[in-house]
This record gives C-alpha cells, structure tokens and sequence, in this order.
C-alpha cells in the first residue's frame, strides 16, 4: 500500500509540474466554452438524437457549446496525461528493473487518470452552468467524464509509442478532430451516419445531448464509452508491462583452468 501511496503522490506532482496544461486547464478551456456560446447562433436547430430516434430542437449555442466542451476536455486530459507518461517513462523503467512493483505504479497511473478527467469534467460542466440550465447536470457531467477518461487512456497509450509532446500533441488533436467534427448535429451534414456510433466519444456526445435537452435517462450510449475505455486502458497497460519488463542478467559459464605454454 505505502508503494502505491508513493507512485500515486510522484505521479499527481508530475502532472501538477506541467504548466502548459495547467495553463490550458485555465484560459484555454473556459475561453472555448465562452466562444462557442457567444459566437454560435441561439436559434432553434432541429436535430435527430440517435440514442432515443426522438427529434429534438435546441439552440445552436447550446449544442456547440456541448461539442466544443468535449474537444477542449479530450485534448486538454489526453494530452496531460500523454505528457506526464512521457516525462515518467524512463523513470518508471529503472524501478521497475529496481524491484518496485508494477502493480502499484499501474494502480496510481489509473488513479491519476481518473482524478485527472474528473476535475477537468467537473470544472468545465461548471463553466457551461455559467450560461445555460441543461436538464439533467449530473448526466452532463457522467457524459463529459466519459470523455475525458477515453482521451485520457488514449494519451497513455500514445506515450508508449511517439518520440514526444510535438508528435503526441498532434496525433491527439488530429483524432479529435476526426472523431468529433463529423458528429456534431450544427455543423455536420454527417450526423446521422451510422458508422458515427463506431467513434470514440459517440456515446458522451449522445449522453450529453440527451442531458441537455430531454427529460429521458438512456445510458445506452455509454456502452460504445466503455468499450473503448477498456480497449484503450486495456492495450495501455500491455504496452506499459512489456516495456517495463525486465530481462534477467545472462550467466555466464565459468571457463576451466588456462594453462599457459611457454616455447622452449
């Protein structure tokens, strides 16, 4: 237990060592937030809500203001975590080849995801509430959280395989971009497609749409969040025990007695 209180301790100030994301954390995400709500028209926008097949009307504010909270939530958790994998990467190597147990190091990088998505969850929810009642807050918050844990998993992933924060960065904003932009009920002609249920943050942006404007409590949609939660977490955590395993030093055989010949 002690080693696990260790990692966990190490592993939160590694996150709290990253002033860009606190940055991020700050003016970033609430400057996103405050955009989408002033910028996007309030007009009513007709939209079909794939969990329950029922035709809502909402304000395009409102609705962008939901999709954008989410992309500023998974770039904001997935790149922290990406970062502080990375920074803790070769330490971790050299503990593990130490004998620290790799059970309380995967433990504490799981407790700092999931304490990691949770603030960032709860903190941007709080700005939306700056602006707007939605129906169902908790949900909203279930919905955001669920975002904010897959892109967090995806950045641990990312981090046993690109060189650094430049290409992490990017590889994370690109996904992003993919997985969200087609989704989004204003802005895309795409929204109705069904291969949009295979995208990772499909299930939080149904969840969080139905929060918002419905009565309803359909957690269907999180079904496809989980799925690729553990997918990710699951290929993550393989990744980091064959990077972290360690090879026992060769024996080597001792040789027989030399005798040494000296020409007569």
């Amino acid at each position: 237990m002690s080693a696990y209180r260790t990692a966990a301790g190490y592993s939160l100030l590694a996150l709290a060592k990253n002033r860009l994301a606190l940055i991020l954390l700050a003016v970033f995400l609430p400057l996103w937030i405050t955009v989408a709500k002033t910028v996007a028209t309030p007009d009513l926008f007709p939209f079909r809500l794939r969990a329950s097949g029922e035709i809502l009307h909402a304000g395009g504010d409102k609705i962008t203001m939901i999709s954008g909270s989410l992309n500023a939530v998974s770039l904001l958790v997935g790149f922290w975590m990406f970062s502080a994998a990375r920074r803790t990467g070769a330490f971790d190597r050299r503990l593990t080849a130490a004998g620290y147990p790799r059970g309380a190091l995967l433990a504490a990088k799981l407790t700092t995801l999931l304490a990691t998505a949770t603030v960032v969850s709860a903190y941007a929810v709080g700005w939306m509430l700056l602006y707007w009642r939605p129906l169902q807050p908790g949900l909203l918050v279930l919905a955001v959280l669920a975002a904010s844990l897959i892109y967090g998993a995806m950045g641990l992933f990312l981090s046993l395989f690109l060189p650094g924060e430049v290409e992490g960065m990017v590889a994370i904003i690109m996904i992003s971009i993919i997985d969200l932009a087609p989704q989004n009920p204003v802005a895309a002609t795409t929204a109705n497609n069904p291969l949009i249920t295979l995208l990772p943050s499909y299930g939080s942006l149904q969840t969080a749409l139905q929060a918002g404007f419905t009565h309803r409590l359909t957690i269907t949609p999180l079904a496809n969040s989980l799925a690729w939660l553990a997918a990710l977490s699951t290929i993550a955590l393989a990744a980091f025990f064959r990077h972290t395993r360690t090879h026992p030093a060769p024996t080597t055989r001792r040789s027989g007695p030399v005798h040494a010949y000296r020409k007569r």
